[in-house]
Formats: C-alpha cells, sequence, structure tokens
C-alpha cells in the first residue's frame, strides 16, 4: 500500500498555517489588477493615438503654409533673393503655434537658389527622390544649426519638402523648416495627465475594491460569526441568517444541516453514555458492597490489599459514573427536578459544610464573605442538589489546587437582580493556553491527572448547572491563583414567599 503518512502531514500543515490574504484583500488585488491592467493598456493605446494625432495636425497646418508660401514663391522663381523668402515666411509664422519657421528654394539637384545666404539644411538631407518622382510633400526630422541657435532645447527640426513648378517649367524643392517644441509641448501635456492617471487610478481602484470587497465579505463573516456560535451548548438551536445573497442562503443552508448531524450525534453520544452509566451502576455497586462486607480477617495482606485497592477504584469509577449521569441530566435540561427558592447564604454554607472534611484532610482553610444588609433575603430560585453539586464542584476545585494553609475565599456579590459567587484559590493558576476550554470535558491539569485525582468532568457539571439555571461561570486569572464567578438571577424581593410550580 502507498505510504500517506507524508500527504496527511502535509494537509495538516497546511490547515495549521492560515491564508496569507484574507477574502477581502484577495478581491481588492484583484480588482485593483484589473483595473491598471485596463487603464494602463488603454493610456497606452491613447498616447500613442494622440500622438499620431498630434503629429498629423502638426504637418497639415505645417503643409497649408507651405502651400501659401509657395504659392507667393513660384512667381519669383528662379531667383530670390533671403529677404522676401523671409518676408514671405514672416507672414506665415503667425497663423500658427511654430516656435519658429525657415524656408529654403533648392534646384533638382540639391543645390540652393536664394541669394544672399547659406542654406539652412544640407543637401544630403533632401530626399530628391522622394519629392520629385512622387511629386507630394515629404516631412522630415532632421537636426537643423539654425532652430538650436533660437534658444530651444536642441536642433531638432521638424522639415517639409515640397516640389515646385516653376513658370520656366523647372521643378524645385520648397523646405519649409520649424521647431518640433509645440508637438513636443502637447505630447508632453498628454504625458503628464496619463502618468498621473496612472497613478491615482490604481489609488482609486484600491479604495474601491476594498469597499466592493468588504461589502461581498460582510454576509460571510457574518456566517462565521454564526458558526463560531455552535457549541454544545447552543447545538439544539436553529441557525437563521437573514441575506438577499443565494450563496449565503446556500452556506446558511448547508451550516443548518451541519449542526442537525452534530445535534444527532450529541443526543445519540449522550443516549449512549446515559445507558452506559445506568447499566454500570448496579454491578459496581455490587462490588463495592461485597467488598466491604468482606471478612479479612485471616486473609493474608497481599489479598487484602487488592481488595481495598478494587474497592477504592470502584468507588472512584462509581464517582465517574454519578458525573457522567449528572452532567448527562444537566446537558438534556432535565436534571432541575425539585425546584424552591434558596436563600443565597444558606446555598453558600451548605456548600462550605460539605466541602469541610476535603478542606480539613487538604489542610486548606475556608473563608466565606456572605451577604449583609440589605441583601440578607436575596434568594435564587433552582434544585438545591444541583446548586450545592455546582458549588461543591468549585470549592473542591480550588481546594485541590489551593497551597497548604491557604484558604479558599468564598465572596458573594449582588445588585438585587443577580447574585455572583466567587470561588478563589491561591495556587498556581489556569495556563492561557486553557483557559479557553477549562469547562471542556475531561479537561484537568497536568499535576492532577499524574495524581490520578478527579475525572475532569467537575467543571464541566458546574458550567452546566449554571446554564441551566439561566446562570454563567467564567474563569480569569489573577496575581497569584484563579478565580470561578458564577453568576444567577434572583429572586425579587418577596417573590420567595409565593408558591412554586414544579412543573417549571
Amino acid at each position: 500500500m502507498p505510504d500517506t503518512s507524508e500527504d496527511i502531514t502535509d494537509l495538516g500543515r497546511q490547515r495549521r498555517h492560515p491564508a496569507r490574504f484574507t477574502l477581502r484583500a484577495r478581491l481588492t488585488l484583484w480588482v485593483v489588477g484589473i483595473f491598471t491592467f485596463i487603464q494602463w493598456g488603454t493610456s497606452g493605446i491613447f498616447w500613442l493615438y494622440q500622438s499620431t494625432t498630434i503629429n498629423d495636425v502638426f504637418n497639415q497646418q505645417l503643409e497649408l503654409r507651405a502651400r501659401k508660401i509657395a504659392d507667393e514663391v513660384i512667381p519669383n522663381l528662379p531667383f530670390i533673393n533671403r529677404q522676401d523668402l523671409n518676408r514671405i515666411t514672416a507672414g506665415e509664422r503667425r497663423f500658427v503655434e511654430f516656435g519658429n519657421l525657415f524656408t529654403d528654394i533648392f534646384d533638382a539637384k540639391g543645390r540652393s537658389i536664394v541669394i544672399g545666404s547659406s542654406p539652412y539644411i544640407q543637401a544630403g538631407d533632401i530626399p530628391r527622390s522622394d519629392i520629385l518622382d512622387n511629386a507630394y510633400p515629404v516631412v522630415r526630422q532632421l537636426d537643423v544649426p539654425a532652430i538650436r541657435g533660437s534658444n530651444t532645447e536642441s536642433g531638432a527640426a521638424r522639415v517639409l519638402f515640397r516640389p515646385l513648378q516653376a513658370t520656366d517649367s523647372d521643378t524645385y524643392i520648397l523646405a519649409v523648416i520649424t521647431s518640433n517644441s509645440f508637438a513636443d509641448r502637447q505630447l508632453a501635456l498628454v504625458s503628464r495627465v496619463l502618468i498621473l492617471a496612472a497613478f491615482i487610478g490604481p489609488l482609486a481602484a484600491a479604495v474601491s475594491g476594498w469597499f466592493i470587497g468588504g461589502i461581498a465579505v460582510e454576509p460571510f463573516a457574518r456566517l462565521g460569526d454564526l458558526a463560531r456560535g455552535i457549541t454544545p451548548e447552543s447545538i439544539d438551536e436553529s441557525l437563521k441568517l437573514d441575506s438577499s445573497h443565494a450563496e449565503v442562503d446556500r452556506l446558511t443552508s448547508e451550516l443548518e444541516e451541519a449542526r442537525r448531524r452534530l445535534q444527532e450525534g450529541f443526543a445519540s453520544q449522550e443516549r449512549f453514555l446515559s445507558n452506559v452509566s445506568h447499566e454500570l451502576k448496579t454491578p459496581i455497586a455490587v462490588m463495592i458492597a461485597q467488598a466491604q462486607t468482606l471478612d479479612r480477617t485471616d486473609l493474608p495482606r497481599p489479598v487484602s490489599g487488592f481488595i481495598a485497592a478494587t474497592e477504592q477504584e470502584m468507588v472512584r469509577l462509581g464517582q465517574l459514573v454519578e458525573s457522567f449521569l449528572t452532567l448527562t441530566r444537566v446537558r438534556d435540561g432535565v436534571g432541575a427536578a425539585r425546584i424552591s427558592h434558596l436563600a443565597a447564604n444558606d446555598l453558600v454554607m451548605n456548600s462550605v459544610d460539605h466541602c469541610m472534611p476535603m478542606a480539613e484532610q487538604y489542610r486548606i482553610g475556608i473563608a466565606p464573605r456572605l451577604l449583609e444588609d440589605p441583601w440578607l433575603d436575596t434568594t435564587v430560585t433552582g434544585d438545591p442538589d444541583l446548586l450545592r453539586t455546582m458549588l461543591d464542584n468549585l470549592v473542591r476545585n480550588a481546594i485541590r489546587f489551593s497551597p497548604l494553609d491557604q484558604p479558599v475565599e468564598i465572596a458573594m456579590e449582588t445588585d438585587g437582580t443577580s447574585l455572583s459567587v466567587s470561588v478563589s484559590d491561591r495556587g498556581p493558576g489556569i495556563p492561557e493556553d486553557r483557559i479557553d476550554n477549562i469547562f471542556d470535558r475531561f479537561a484537568q491539569a497536568e499535576s492532577e491527572q499524574r495524581k490520578g485525582r478527579g475525572h475532569g468532568l467537575g467543571l464541566a457539571i458546574a458550567q452546566g448547572i449554571a446554564e441551566l439555571h439561566l446562570g454563567t461561570i467564567r474563569a480569569r486569572n489573577r496575581d497569584q491563583g484563579c478565580t470561578f464567578t458564577v453568576t444567577l438571577p434572583t429572586d425579587p424581593i418577596g417573590n420567595h414567599d409565593q408558591p412554586l410550580d414544579d412543573d417549571n
């Protein structure tokens, strides 16, 4: 058979380690990622479109100006001086956002025909074949020293070459030269806007994604709270969650089905435990009775020791069975068979008297602080035996963990609507990693487990009795030792004089 131990270990390790990101964080990252991808892709396409549009518009304006200049230059060919050419050029410069505008005229061989100055561009930079063979304007990006010298950042220039047909039937080339600064400024403005949007967009998407993610996971957070509320004590309560989301309704239904299965499992377990406990009571009682009545006068010491040990273990087993039966009745809510009004002070003193032999055995004192005026008549309603069992378990638990000659303190407080009874010891306290499950069944300190004392059911029984009487128990550590506080509802003043309905 294949070895699955490694796979099981890996699975357990994965379950122990929580996810690095919450669902809300992952949704936010997805929203930011998708939005950023779309935005940056769209921005790139938009930038290319704007770049093409700006250059096309710029070239169209440059071509329009070149056509106007050509109309005025052609009558003067084949000879034109620099002053006349500059005058014609200056007339067109005012119509566009050109930082500079220069013109040159060349013959078919690339020689300048402008009288009185050197050409702005070199003959080798003129694409004569493209211009003369196709007879349409050609735009080139060239380095022109005249542009560099006119307070611009560089000599990069945009040059439009246009063929001219003069009156002497010869073909000439008109070169209109301007700076790229206008197109560069427009593209720089578009680039700044897109870069700013590239940072603001993902930030806005993160805020929106976090908000949307919060809305999306909020029902699941409520489902988590609902699931955390499923405890053995609340297993009988139906799960309900109002939501307009179909997914949440399905998950709620699944949780409800799981709760029902757990409820059935708990009920089956309680029935089994109750049945087994009832079946064990009789043989245990018979064995204890026989061990106690057996004549050990002439028995060898090993046999007598064996009978004593057997009797002791049977007594412990009988106590365990009784604890099981009590816990089962309490968990089923049927433990309070005899309901009456009990004076709070009498309830505590009865428990003190009942636990005093154990305290004397452990050389531990018990120091109760009872209610005083005006709360002397404070009463609680419940089953006397169960309530005394609850306090007995708390007091005995404190006795087991108290140092020698250190008293167990019992303090009572009331506000007229509830009674609080605190049982404190000066022992080692409860380990922080176990304080949350101290009321679980079979929860015991390691020292008690080693000594073999108790069964870890006392606190579970105490909690069940308190909840059966609509009360609570909580445990907390203090500077030295720990305190268990049970809170029960009290009767209104004078209510204890009224008759009780035993069916309640």
